[in-house]
């Protein structure tokens, strides 16, 4: 597990997207852009773009979805998803880890930035 950056001072309720756009723009921000030929997995909140990698939508996503509907997976753009819901579940335990070791991380007080 290796983080390769963060950014802190948004609040809880900006979405994932902004954030990362801002950082995008700002080219003193020391985000690291992947390389070329290879991409960064982001959810169903980001539009793909070079170098992003985004599921399908209105295909699904999780493995249950695709049994639900009683039968296996269909065609490529489904085994897509299915790998990226996988490799995202990957990211996700590695979050848990995070907050396990560090639990002031779940339970974040507001502070105000002005004494």
């Amino acid at each position: 597990m290796l983080f390769t950056y963060l950014v802190t001072g948004w609040e809880g309720a900006v979405h994932n997207s902004r954030v990362l756009t801002t950082q995008l723009e700002d080219p003193n921000s020391g985000f690291p852009h992947p390389p070329p030929g290879k991409y960064y997995l982001v959810d169903f909140g980001y539009s793909n773009k070079l170098g992003y990698l985004a599921p399908f939508r209105n295909i699904p996503y999780h493995l249950r979805d695709t049994r639900r509907r009683g039968g296996g997976i269909n065609g490529p753009t489904e085994l897509f998803n299915y790998r990226h819901a996988s490799l995202r579940n990957c990211i996700e335990r590695c979050f848990g880890v995070l907050k396990a070791r560090f639990p002031i991380l779940r339970f974040m007080t507001s502070f105000s930035l002005v004494r």
